[in-house]
């Protein structure tokens, strides 16, 4: 199974963005200026299915609960990942030496987040959930942004980001 893993992170305040208002008059859009935030993995097969998993950090021991999760589920992956200091370390490549009978791995050439699908699964997720939207608390952006993710919003076919 191929795998695309990056990691991400939202704050509960709101991204502001170009949005419609009425002609002559100035749109208003709530921001409450909390840094609260929350740190998410994520990863899209090359079948299209999303799996995310929040973190309290992204940091390579947290990067390494998640793939370790992937590959209990996928017995042989090939992970694609980009050149994150967490996805680049003795722990993460270690592992990935340990199960090199199960498991492959690349990464993505630097600059290049245009081939990463989760960015646009990223992109997609802030345009949807946090775009001009602010969140009281934690709690409830990380419900919203679980109830986006499990109906499976991302349309992506991951050969077209690989194979540009």
């Amino acid at each position: 199974m191929i795998i695309c893993l990056d990691e991400v992170h939202f704050t509960i305040d709101a991204d502001r963005r170009k949005c419609w208002a009425r002609k002559g008059t100035t749109p208003l859009v709530y921001t409450n200026g909390s840094k609260e935030a929350i740190n998410v993995g994520g990863a899209l097969t090359w079948h299209g299915k999303f799996h995310y998993q929040e973190m309290d950090r992204q940091v390579k021991e947290e990067v390494l609960k998640f793939i370790k999760r992937l590959h209990k589920r996928y017995k042989k992956v090939l992970f694609i990942l980009d050149r994150a200091t967490w996805h680049k370390n003795n722990l993460v490549i270690g592992y990935f030496k340990e199960n090199k009978e199960t498991i492959d791995y690349m990464f993505l050439p630097t600059g290049a987040s245009d081939l990463d699908p989760l960015e646009e699964c990223w992109h997609q997720t802030r345009e949807k959930k946090t775009a001009n939207t602010a969140h009281n608390t934690v709690k409830e952006l990380r419900t919203s942004l679980k109830s986006f993710w499990n109906k499976q919003p991302f349309n992506l076919t991951l050969p077209n980001y690989l194979c540009p």
